[in-house]
């Protein structure tokens, strides 16, 4: 029987501490969170371009027509985006949307894109700088059986006035259309809309 009380009192004392310990983690979690500029939800929508940086070094490889024909489509693309997304963390926030791409006329690719971003410096300057990755699979019917893409990047987001502010970003994508990949260096810039009013 005393077994059985020292047993429920040592369980009881150690649950206190245990949500104790939680308390003060979530306090200091709210309070820290409480002070940052986040963008909350918000929506963006840019035009981008891209370039292929091997083109010229396959171009002169091709010995002949054949080769040169079995080269991946498009020394460039360009199109735009449009993302929705939320910034929950200081550091962290995810999007994910649209993205047409034109390559060729045989290739118009939609894609589904997902774009994790990690801010970096203090969320109170008036610029909101970030590293991200980018994800796509393609989504529509074109001359490409399976397309997709995988890249990293930096970006920068200037808020103008309440709830708007434009953004830009550098990007280098592996692009990858029927299991030919390809490099490419992009640039996008374009607007967009948050949910923070007080930014």
């Amino acid at each position: 029987m005393c077994l059985l009380n020292f047993s429920k009192t040592h369980f009881h004392f150690n649950m206190k501490k245990i949500i104790l310990i939680i308390t003060i983690l979530a306090s200091g979690l709210f309070f820290s969170q409480e002070k940052s500029n986040k963008l909350g939800i918000f929506t963006s929508i840019d035009a981008n371009i891209g370039f292929d940086l091997g083109d010229i070094i396959r171009t002169n490889q091709a010995q002949s027509q054949y080769e040169k024909d079995q080269l991946p489509p498009g020394k460039y693309h360009y199109g735009f985006s449009a993302m929705v997304g939320y910034h929950p963390l200081n550091w962290f926030s995810l999007s994910g949307g649209l993205r047409y791409s034109y390559i060729d006329p045989n290739f118009h690719l939609i894609y589904f894109k997902v774009q994790p971003q990690v801010f970096v410096g203090d969320l109170k300057d008036e610029d909101y700088t970030y590293f991200f990755a980018n994800f796509g699979r393609k989504i529509n019917q074109t001359a490409a059986k399976e397309a997709g893409f995988v890249g990293i990047g930096f970006g920068m987001i200037e808020p103008f006035g309440k709830r708007f502010g434009h953004q830009f970003q550098v990007n280098l994508d592996d692009q990858i259309i029927d299991g030919n990949g390809t490099i490419f260096i992009g640039i996008s810039y374009g607007i967009i809309l948050f949910s923070n009013k007080d930014l």
